[in-house]
């Protein structure tokens, strides 16, 4: 679905610089789109976190938190995820995020190779995208008041990974069905292709608005993903100690029979698709999926 985003104002963004300065390339290719914004005189904020690795001055820089309150697009340069810690910061503000690919990694949600993005400055500057509204979900445990946000997906699972474990999984509330297995992924479309297609979920269309519940190794030949509706509030209990992550972040770690809720955050992830390629295109070149030629129908 197409985002129907508006912008603030008709001149050109402020730009906002996320990323991971673990990534090799990082401070090489940051540096010289640093002074790339500034040769042509263009507005951006860099996010205060990794002001180490880059020269910066003083008026450049913003508070992580605050970053995307004042920035009109962010650039997240990095690989995955980089992109889902960018889009947690970001989502709450409404702002389009263009993924930039540093390597070596998949790079299956960053539209953009880092060596592409000189060539492509002009048309985030004039807004010539495509902007992909992705649904999150939103999670919070009982006893804590603490809501926390996917864009992927929520995990839980034991801590002894040797061992399964029972899992009690509830939809609205109502008993769904109990699985012994060594997890449990509740997942996105836009989540699909990752942790939950490893252990043999569907792939789903990143902008279609569902959830998708899938056991991480069950220990039974019945128990298969489900996709439920995302009006749905999907409850997880692990029949003992347990961690919860979100976006593979570890977040929270549960005592025997904390429950789990989850479901639709009011928010979404805006992501820019710059390069044009469509979902299936995504599919045949990240993940080699099916044998086709890659010409159109006729």
């Amino acid at each position: 679905m197409k985002s129907s985003y508006t912008r603030s104002h008709n001149g050109p963004p402020v730009l906002g610089i996320m990323g991971n300065p673990e990534k090799p390339r990082f401070q090489t290719v940051v540096s010289a789109f640093v002074s790339l914004l500034r040769e042509r005189k263009i507005k951006f904020l860099f996010d205060a976190e990794n002001r180490a690795w880059v020269d910066l001055r003083t008026d450049e820089l913003v508070d992580h938190d605050r970053l995307a309150q004042n920035a009109d697009l962010v650039l997240s340069f990095g690989g995955d995820g980089t992109l889902l810690h960018t889009a947690t910061a970001v989502a709450p503000h409404a702002k389009p995020i263009l993924g930039v690919n540093l390597g070596p990694g998949l790079g299956y949600l960053t539209d953009l190779t880092y060596d592409k993005l000189a060539d492509k400055l002009d048309d985030v500057l004039t807004y010539k995208f495509d902007i992909e509204e992705r649904m999150m979900l939103k999670a919070h445990v009982d006893g804590d008041s603490q809501v926390f946000r996917a864009l992927n997906d929520f995990v839980i699972g034991q801590p002894e990974v040797s061992r399964t474990q029972a899992f009690e999984l509830f939809i609205d509330n109502l008993p769904a069905s109990t699985y012994r297995a060594d997890g449990m992924i509740v997942a996105t479309p836009t989540g699909s292709t990752a942790y939950s297609l490893s252990a043999n979920g569907p792939i789903l269309e990143p902008t279609l608005h569902a959830m998708i519940v899938t056991p991480i190794c069950p220990h039974t030949l019945t128990m298969r993903p489900m996709v439920i509706s995302d009006r749905r509030t999907v409850t997880m209990r692990a029949l003992g100690k347990a961690q919860m992550t979100a976006d593979g972040e570890a977040v929270y770690s549960l005592d025997h029979g904390q429950a789990v809720h989850v479901e639709k955050a009011p928010i979404t992830a805006l992501l820019v698709n710059i390069t044009g390629r469509d979902f299936y295109h995504v599919l045949r070149d990240k993940l080699d999926w099916g044998a086709v030629s890659g010409a159109p129908v006729k």
